[in-house]
């Protein structure tokens, strides 16, 4: 699944309007918001937040199929993206270069909504290449994985360890309690910050 080579995407001009956009996605109706985000979608396909925003506005529509299309273009896209001509994926893929961002956040997004359903096997794929790809780990990707391994749906995880929109350091507390039941997930990622 991976390459030996580090991929940095490119600058994305629509990110401004996307960030503009957000900036005033309050005060404007959901249906115009939408319009908005389709058209950021043309103007560059590539730019993957455009269809994770849209996706959380069809879902505070209940409209589970239209979230669930977008997520799955995005994440198609986004391999598209960091895919070679073989179709290998890269090594790296930080988190650093914000540019990978939206790339990130939509890999991230789509090994969630695969444990949203069930299909654990295809998360833990996916978290464990965003780990290894970016073990700094700004997204939070190992704490997943360790839910995952320890057979908690997405939506315990959530009651248990959401704050109303984060994390604190409970979350720390229990990965640092539970992690060592997994050396074959985490004695690496451990050996990298001792």
């Amino acid at each position: 699944m991976a390459s030996s080579k580090e991929f940095i995407d490119q600058d994305r001009e629509v990110a401004g309007e996307f960030y503009d956009l957000i900036e005033k996605l309050d005060n404007l109706p959901i249906q115009t918001a939408k319009k908005e985000l389709q058209k950021l979608i043309r103007k560059d396909p590539d730019f993957l937040d455009s269809y994770l925003l849209l996706a959380e506005l069809h879902l505070e529509e209940d409209d589970l199929e239209a979230r669930d299309r977008l997520i799955d273009q995005a994440y198609q896209r986004a391999v598209q993206l960091i895919t070679d001509e073989t179709g290998q994926w890269p090594e790296e893929l930080r988190w650093g270069w914000w540019r990978n961002r939206h790339i990130i956040r939509a890999l991230l997004t789509k090994g969630i909504q695969l444990w949203e359903t069930g299909e654990d096997k295809a998360a833990l794929e996916l978290f464990r290449y965003l780990l290894r790809s970016n073990p700094n780990d700004n997204p939070g990707v190992r704490f997943y994985i360790l839910g995952v391994r320890m057979g908690m749906s997405f939506q315990d995880f959530e009651r248990r360890f959401n704050k109303g929109g984060y994390y604190d350091e409970d979350l720390d507390e229990w990965f640092a309690k539970n992690s060592a039941r997994f050396p074959d997930e985490f004695d690496w990622w451990e050996k990298l910050f001792s």
